[in-house]
């Protein structure tokens, strides 16, 4: 089928048509009458295969042709701005297209002009507690990835928020965007929707398993490889030499960066891409460089790349651009990278098949995760067909890889809704909406979800009858013959944080004062699930003990008198130690370095202790208000990693951490001193130059008093500063925890 026999009005066509969208693919066939004709569907199909075509095709047709808006729901902030740089391509046909993956405490009124809102689960889930007006003009929801349900961290929440739409917009068209899963039918039919599901690819897949030498292949074809000093090395070789790009998967963040380092020389004979000097501060850092950014651009001047958690979004987003370009020729990653980024190369590797887990060793990791990894090979226009290989160290490893993952299908998604820990959120923001004022409209809310789909939720009324006396036992429920939200509990909704955060957040107020010190609130904050631990390693323990013990008696959140506690405790004191060396104004490089992390760790970590100081102070309104004056300016040192007396410069904008450190060394140290000081000599001084110094005059000249203490209070909303050392408002957000720890996140 043609793209020009689809019933669409002729701009859309033409529009089509002027992306390359001309003959469809197999699956795309099948989907597109029906999308057309406004019916719900699920297309789980292969990666590669278009899925993405299908959900555009249906927000050009609900903006364009019913006047409606679109969500379209992502799993990731990375993922949300590929599709909002691919749906722009459309914009010359009259469409606005938004991303909003930001402050999670906000109705975001500037939507209301928008046709498609491009948004993370959390983000989704977060307006509908808002209950943004423009809400009710949807007309159609794309959920991405919507086997990621399966995700006890964000399956959830997405969950929830596709349960909610369909409630409320019961008109509303639905289209999820799926990997091939074995129960995708059982989950059409909880959306009440139609199936495409398909094994078609436009570029054939052969799957194999290397061992000794060989590459031995689900179709009987045997490769033999020269394995020479190295098994991995030789894939990755042997793909390049023949013009190819390789994507090599392991388990463990070190084992990346140990790889590419190990590769990059014998890469560099092979390959130049001749960085710039720009593209190379980049890798290193910028302003501020650290030793993992010097090694990720020594190993990208030789075309290879390593790509983790611990890198920051503008390392990770070169790396997949370079790659995307042809100009690195292979990166060794972690599964994550799988996770939907539109990354595809002639040959995967998949070295490692299992994970570690926290309290459980290495586990296995799932049929799902090795197909998503497999499904990146192939490049559509560049390769006849793509390689995924699995790596084998023993003829019992062969055999399991064969049996156990090559023939097996992928698992079946579940529905992690059924925990406590995880209902107690969103039971909280079902009450604060009026989504449902009893425990029998919670229960039938759960009906409606794809776990109640599944299951005859057995033990749900004893789970939701506990998770309600707690939170009214906590004072954010009352019951008076109908379940309402408190203040406390209306404001722990709006803020997206979960209840046993804003728990421990209420009990630190109340036992702050003048005299508290900085670290033990870091400490607090640090303490929340919503914060992810760092792990304490054995160099650490020295360090954070002589910590402990210098501020002992003076924690807000005390010492667990279970031992088994006690490691929770010392990765939440990490965590404290580091925004220590953040607002002390330590250097990127001596942080890593004394902690043992990844500048992405701080940049992952200083995003959500921001947004957890500022529910703090939200919440000090309610419990202790004097503590404000702690708070706000404490807030503003997290987001920008200062120390106090740079509070009142870093309220201009384009100046963060570095630049106020120029400012205030060259005694340019108030408002009233910038609007003194000579231009020129404001221009000559260090990353200033004379476009900012004119913006920082005029700043100095049109800000008042007033809207120098509303920049102050309400730092997270200002602009991101574009100051090249701090830009978490552009970090992709961790994946919220369903305990305290997740020591996963550490790849």
């Amino acid at each position: 089928m043609r793209t020009d026999e689809l019933e669409l009005p002729d701009n859309i066509v033409d529009a089509l048509t002027a992306q390359g969208y001309v003959t469809l693919f197999p699956p795309q066939a099948d989907a597109m009458p029906k999308v057309i004709d406004g019916k719900n569907m699920v297309v789980a199909v292969p990666t590669a295969t278009g899925k993405s075509l299908v959900g555009y095709v249906a927000a050009l047709r609900t903006v364009l042709v019913l006047r409606r808006k679109v969500l379209y729901i992502v799993p990731l902030k990375a993922l949300a701005a590929e599709k909002k740089e691919d749906l722009d391509r459309f914009s010359h046909l009259g469409m606005k297209v938004v991303m909003s993956t930001g402050d999670l405490d906000s109705e975001e009124r500037g939507m209301r002009d928008a046709d498609i809102i491009v948004a993370t689960s959390e983000k989704a889930d977060s307006l509908l507690r808002h209950r943004s007006e423009w809400m009710s003009d949807v007309g159609l929801v794309i959920a991405d990835e919507v086997h990621l349900i399966h995700d006890p961290t964000r399956g959830p929440t997405l969950e929830v928020a596709l349960t909610k739409m369909m409630r409320r917009n019961p008109g509303m068209q639905m289209i999820a965007l799926s990997a091939t899963i074995s129960n995708s039918r059982e989950l059409a039919d909880w959306l009440d929707a139609d199936l495409v599901t398909s094994d078609w690819r436009p570029i054939p897949l052969k799957e194999g398993v290397y061992f000794n030498g060989k590459i031995m292949f689900s179709d009987l074809d045997t490769v033999d490889v020269d394995p020479g000093k190295d098994d991995i090395w030789s894939l990755i070789e042997g793909t390049i030499k023949e013009g190819g790009q390789c994507l090599v998967f392991v388990n463990a963040r070190r084992s990346t960066e140990s790889l590419a380092v190990k590769y990059s020389k014998d890469m560099g004979k092979l390959t130049s891409p001749n960085l710039s000097e720009e593209e190379v501060a980049i890798l290193e850092g910028e302003s501020e460089s650290t030793a993992l950014g010097k090694k990720l651009a020594s190993c990208a001047k030789c075309g290879m790349a390593f790509h983790n958690a611990g890198l920051t979004y503008q390392q990770r987003r070169f790396v997949e651009d370079g790659f995307r370009k042809g100009r690195i020729k292979c990166i060794v990653a972690t599964p994550t990278l799988a996770a939907g980024i539109n990354l595809p190369a002639r040959r995967v590797i998949v070295r490692d098949t299992k994970r570690y887990e926290a309290n459980y060793g290495y586990s296995p990791i799932s049929v799902m995760e090795i197909k998503q990894m497999c499904g990146r090979a192939g490049r559509p226009r560049y390769d006849p067909h793509g390689e995924a290989i699995l790596y084998a160290k023993t003829h019992y490893d062969k055999d399991h890889l064969i049996r156990d993952y090559l023939s097996a299908e992928s698992e079946d998604i579940i529905s992690k809704l059924g925990n406590e820990a995880v209902l107690r959120s969103h039971i909280l923001g079902l009450i604060a909406t009026e989504d449902a004022s009893s425990e029998d409209e919670i229960i039938e809310f759960l009906r409606s979800t794809f776990f109640g789909h599944q299951s005859e939720l057995y033990g749900a009324e004893v789970a939701v009858g506990n998770v309600v006396e707690h939170l009214i036992s906590e004072g954010m429920v009352t019951d008076d013959g109908a379940l309402t939200a408190t203040p406390f509990g209306k404001r722990v909704s709006d803020l997206y944080i979960d209840p046993e955060s804003a728990m421990i957040l209420r009990d630190s107020l109340m036992k702050m004062n003048d005299d508290t010190p900085d670290l033990a609130i870091l400490h607090a904050a640090a303490s929340t699930p919503d914060v992810l631990g760092l792990y304490p390693r054995k160099a650490d323990a020295e360090m954070l003990e002589e910590l402990i013990n210098r501020y002992r008696g003076g924690l807000l959140v005390e010492e667990p008198d279970d031992q088994s506690e006690y490691e929770y405790f010392l990765s939440d004191m990490k965590v404290a130690c580091l925004m220590l060396n953040w607002i002390d104004e330590a250097d990127e490089e001596t942080i890593t370095d004394e902690l043992g992390i990844g500048p992405g760790d701080i940049r992952a970590r200083v995003d959500t202790m921001e947004w957890i100081l500022h529910a703090m102070n939200e919440l000090s309104a309610i419990f202790r208000p004097e503590c404000a004056k702690r708070l706000r300016p404490l807030l503003t040192r997290v987001r920008y990693g200062i120390k106090s007396e740079l509070i009142e410069l870093v309220a201009f904008r384009g100046v963060g951490r570095s630049r106020a450190r120029t400012l205030y060394n060259a005694g340019i140290r108030k408002r009233k001193d910038v609007a003194d000081s000579d231009i020129n000599r404001l221009a000559s001084l260090s990353r200033i130059g004379i476009a900012l110094a004119k913006s920082l005059k005029e700043q100095a000249g049109h800000m008042g008093d007033r809207e120098y203490k509303k920049t102050e209070v309400s730092g997270r909303d200002q602009e991101a500063q574009t100051d090249g050392t701090r830009s978490v408002r552009d970090e992709p957000k961790t994946n919220r925890q369903s305990g305290l720890l997740d020591f996963r996140s550490h790849t």
